[in-house]
C-alpha cells in the first residue's frame, strides 16, 4: 500500500512540475520587416527599414513603440543606437484588433562589422516584447590596406629618422 501511496505522489508531483513551467503566451504582434531584406555597404549608408505590425489579439494595443534593435556579430553585444540614429522609437496610437500598420524607421549605419537588425514593438497593455525576424546587416571596411607597405613603412620611417638624427649630431660636432 505505502508502495502505491508513494508511486501516485510522485506521479503527481511529475504532473505539477510539468504544468507548471513558464507558460508561453501566444504571439499578439506580428511584426515583419518589408525591406531591406539584408544590408551590405560601407560605413555612412542612410536607409529606411519598413515595417509591417499587425495586432493579432482580439483587443486593442494601445501606446505601442516601435524601434530598431541591432546586435553585433563579431563582438556578441547589443549596439547602442544613439550613434546611428536609430534610437528614437515610432509611437503608435491604438492598433485596432487585427489592424496592420506600416511604419518606416531610419537608421545610418556607423562602424565596420556584422549585424543581425531586428524590430521590436513594446506596450503598456502588453508585458510581452515582440520581435521580429532578424535580418543580416555587414557594414564592409572602406580601407585597402596592403600589409606588406604597412610592414615596409614600418621599419623603413624609424631607419630613416634614426639616420637623420644621426647624420645631424655628427654635423653638429663638425
Amino acid at each position: 500500500m505505502k508502495k502505491i501511496f508513494i508511486s501516485l505522489a510522485f506521479l503527481f508531483s511529475f504532473i505539477v512540475m510539468q504544468t507548471s513551467g513558464v507558460v508561453s503566451a501566444s504571439d499578439t504582434v506580428d511584426i515583419k520587416i518589408l525591406s531591406p531584406d539584408a544590408v551590405e555597404n560601407y560605413p555612412g549608408l542612410e536607409t529606411t527599414v519598413q515595417v509591417e505590425i499587425t495586432n493579432l489579439s482580439s483587443t486593442e494595443l494601445k501606446n505601442a513603440m516601435v524601434y530598431i534593435t541591432m546586435a553585433d556579430i563579431g563582438k556578441h553585444m547589443t549596439v547602442n543606437l544613439e550613434d546611428y540614429g536609430a534610437d528614437v522609437p515610432v509611437l503608435l496610437d491604438t492598433l485596432k484588433p487585427q489592424q496592420s500598420v506600416k511604419v518606416e524607421l531610419p537608421i545610418r549605419f556607423v562602424y565596420t562589422s556584422k549585424y543581425k537588425l531586428y524590430v521590436t514593438v513594446s506596450s503598456d497593455d502588453d508585458q510581452q516584447i515582440h520581435s521580429s525576424e532578424s535580418i543580416p546587416v555587414h557594414i564592409l571596411g572602406n580601407t585597402k590596406i596592403d600589409p606588406l607597405i604597412v610592414q615596409i613603412v614600418s621599419i623603413a620611417m624609424p631607419v630613416i629618422l634614426l639616420l637623420l638624427l644621426f647624420f645631424a649630431r655628427t654635423r653638429k660636432k663638425q
